[in-house]
């Protein structure tokens, strides 16, 4: 189930993502913290990027609901700040 979204597409324009584990560039819209069920217990959470409904991709795992959280927060503050590009730590 989707826990959280964040709509950058509100905002008129994008930012390229660079993925986790360095495989992915994606010119995300939309980013969602979603449950990844059998994922082990390193990534019980996934953050996801797309650029349309139909299109998206995994950018980070993470353990525990508050670690994804986190990550989203940390993607926000900087496109808050004008950020066009972010890498996923």
């Amino acid at each position: 189930s989707i826990i959280d979204l964040f709509l950058i597409k509100s905002y008129k324009r994008n930012m390229i993502i660079f993925s986790q584990d360095r495989n992915r560039l994606i010119d995300c819209k939309v980013i969602d913290i979603t449950r990844n069920l059998g994922g082990g217990k390193d990534s019980k959470y996934v953050l996801t990027a797309s650029t349309s409904a139909f299109n998206a991709g995994i950018i980070g795992s993470y353990p525990d609901e508050k670690s994804a959280r986190d990550a989203l927060e940390k993607i926000y503050d900087a496109f808050e700040k004008g950020a066009t590009t972010y890498k996923v730590d």
